[in-house]
């Protein structure tokens, strides 16, 4: 590697590690208030509840990874996340530089831009892992360690359900190549998560039987199809998403390019993208048609990008001070986009705090101290995840906290509080707020509201009034 390459990536992933550290130990947010904090609570209780380790929607091999780092809170999971995005900006500039690709350095520039990818490294979500671990495939590949690269794809189904994609595109890959006696190895993942956690199923087949998204239908509906064409405007901002088409056509207008570009990265992107496509448009697997799926394959976005910017830079190969001039402003667009007032950019001032509900959440938190509702024998039903931090509780401990449903309702004693609210109780759980204060005899203790943005969000401590009816 030339002394410029090594000493460009190196100061960027320097300072993105140190932008990021500033963020995770200054702000308190967390993405997302649902699954991103729900991931969390599985891996930070995971020790204490070994089963959660071969959780099929906690994503095993995520838990597995990110559990030591969720003992330190979720500042804890935003760290993981931010080294698992430093990994993956690292990686996707060595394969842009393995490829012969000018300017290999700024692909990690190309990654770090992407405005709702950066937003999510803070968070407890899986997709900046599955970057990471689909671009180190990709790099192993690329050097020639193609058995290790195969056996460490067989274990994206267990970060993320749509590692089946891309193993599906990697096992065409293989066929294309001639190595069809690689294909076994497809099946590591499986094999070794279906006997490691057996006792924890009573089966090995919990690894295709627990699918959470195996389903002909979805809850969530469908949509339109190009919803994620749209959508990924808002992932990677216009700059990114102008390069990434001009990459894509490129490949196509000059068709040179080495095998495992055709097959592993613009193969793999268009079989993830047009997977989510079809899901959300069919509405299947349980699809809600969620942008940032598509962060999942942005190192693959990031080198389609590079590969359309030095698309752009050959139509001035012959005027080398214009071609400077023309990578210096593409580069400087990508940089400051997520600084402009554009709805595809970082919103700075709420992107990285508190979501609405969870600050009621802390209000319902500080309620229940104040008013002493919380006792030893307390259990509470709830279903908003961030109350379990809130209110310090072991989301997964039946004694302290309960699922808000019908099912658990029955369990109900006199001193127990159940916290509604009018999104993963409603959403989920389908418990209205009438049915809770009538059919249980729960009185209302305390209402929480506040509205932003046009939407109105409320929680509700209740009590038991008398007896649950029989």
């Amino acid at each position: 590697m030339e002394v410029s390459f090594k000493k460009s990536i190196g100061i960027l992933l320097v300072a993105f590690l140190a932008i990021g550290v500033f963020i995770v130990l200054c702000f308190d947010g967390t993405a997302d208030s649902g699954d991103s904090v729900q991931h969390y609570l599985i891996a930070r209780y995971a020790f204490e509840h070994p089963r959660l380790f071969f959780d099929h929607w906690g994503k095993p091999f995520f838990v597995l990874l990110s559990a030591p780092f969720a003992q330190l809170g979720f500042a804890g999971i935003k760290l993981f996340n931010l080294l698992a995005a430093i990994g993956s900006a690292g990686l996707t500039a060595l394969c842009c530089r393995r490829l012969g690709y000018a300017h290999a350095a700024w692909a990690g520039l190309l990654f770090i831009c992407a405005p709702y990818s950066f937003e999510l490294i803070f968070s407890g979500l899986t997709e900046h892992l599955f970057g990471l671990v689909l671009i180190l495939s990709v790099y192993l590949a690329l050097i020639g360690r193609t058995a290790w690269a195969v056996a460490l794809v067989s274990l994206l189904p267990f970060i993320r359900s749509e590692g089946l994609v891309i193993m599906g595109m990697w096992g065409l890959y293989l066929l294309a190549q001639g190595r069809w006696k690689l294909l076994p190895l497809l099946l590591v993942g499986h094999v070794a998560y279906a006997l490691a956690g057996a006792w924890a199923h009573g089966s090995p087949l919990w690894v295709f039987n627990k699918i959470p998204y195996a389903t002909p239908d979805s809850v969530y509906g469908a949509g339109e199809l190009v919803h994620f064409a749209d959508q990924l405007f808002y992932v990677i901002g216009p700059a990114l998403y102008g390069l990434l088409v001009l990459g894509m056509i490129s490949m196509i207008i000059r068709r040179k390019a080495a095998a495992e570009e055709w097959w592993l990265i613009l193969g793999g992107f268009l079989a993830y993208f047009t997977a989510h496509t079809l899901f959300w448009y069919f509405g299947i697997f349980n699809s809600m048609g969620l942008k940032r799926v598509l962060v999942a394959v942005m190192p693959l976005v990031a080198i389609l990008g590079l590969r359309g910017l030095n698309f752009v830079l050959s139509w001035t190969e012959s005027r080398k001070r214009l071609q400077h001039a023309l990578l210096f402003l593409l580069l400087a667009g990508v940089l400051l986009f997520p600084f402009t007032k554009n709805k595809a950019a970082v919103d700075w001032s709420s992107a990285f705090a508190l979501k609405t509900d969870q600050q009621l959440a802390q209000e319902v938190a500080a309620f229940i101290r104040e008013t002493g509702l919380q006792a030893d024998s307390t259990t509470f039903f709830f279903s908003h995840p961030y109350l379990s931090i809130t209110l310090g509780l072991d989301y997964f401990q039946p004694e302290l906290r309960r699922e808000l449903d019908r099912a658990a309702l029955q369990s109900l004693q006199p001193g127990d509080v159940v916290i509604w609210e009018n999104w993963f109780a409603v959403v989920d759980k389908g418990m209205a707020l009438e049915v809770l204060k009538g059919r249980y005899g729960l009185q209302v203790l305390h209402t929480f509201e506040r509205e932003e943005e046009g939407r109105k969000e409320v929680f509700v401590v209740l009590g038991l009034a008398h007896s649950i009816p029989q």
